[in-house]
């Protein structure tokens, strides 16, 4: 199929938190289309499905936006999920970063217990984080802008449920502090309640508009 050599040589172009939105889009879907018989309000149906997921990627060359507009042709269950199986594997993952990498975002840690990278599924990963529980904290390591960037935080160590300010779905939360001092001689703390597992929240996160905003804040 014509399709299928374009793809070939295609390099990966969607974001993690983008193929997130997509899979959301497919869930939504599937419980529109079980409820709907009628042929062209389930051609409206798609047709919404695919212009939301234009929206968040729209700079596409031809054949990326060829592969993302075979949704419109997928009208049963098994299609939508083939259909994520088929792009799935031009997630772009989370860039390359070493734990010496990492240690350098972090100098005035002494002793950074960082996760074992090799255990991370770095293409369903937006951001990096871990938890310190000894010392109820949390780390962050992204790339803002371009440049690396490494933040320590706090958290209380009352969970709770709640809305994640970065995904913004329900989850186990936490309140994650930073202290920042945006003059030399004043310091304040900037708290936001935030999933505590962060693989959690990396398998949820559909936009990064508010991560960005976050990690920029409390610089």
């Amino acid at each position: 199929m014509e399709i299928q050599r374009s793809v070939d040589h295609m390099q990966p172009f969607i974001k993690p938190h983008q193929y997130n939105f997509i899979r959301n889009q497919i869930e939504l879907l599937l419980q529109q289309l079980t409820t709907v018989n009628d042929p062209d309000v389930r051609d409206a149906v798609l047709y919404s499905a695919t212009t939301k997921i234009f929206d968040i990627i729209p700079i596409l060359s031809p054949e990326q936006e060829e592969l993302l507009m075979t949704i419109r042709n997928q009208a049963s269950e098994q299609q939508l999920f083939t259909y994520l199986d088929q792009i799935q594997p031009f997630v772009e993952p989370f860039p390359t970063i070493t734990p010496a990498e990492i240690q350098a975002l972090f100098p005035k840690v002494k002793k950074l217990h960082l996760p074992p990278l090799d255990t991370i599924d770095f293409s369903m990963t937006t951001y990096l984080s871990w938890n310190d529980t000894s010392n109820k904290k949390k780390f962050f390591v992204y790339p803002l802008d371009g440049t690396w960037i490494g933040l320590e935080s706090t958290y209380l160590p009352n969970i709770q449920h709640g809305i994640c300010s970065l995904c913004k779905t329900n989850n186990e939360v936490a309140l994650v502090s930073v202290r920042t001092n945006k003059s030399a001689d004043h310091y304040r703390a900037v708290g936001n309640y935030l999933c505590i597992d962060s693989d959690q929240c990396n398998a949820s996160i559909t936009a990064i508009s508010d991560l960005e905003k976050f990690l920029a804040n409390a610089k």
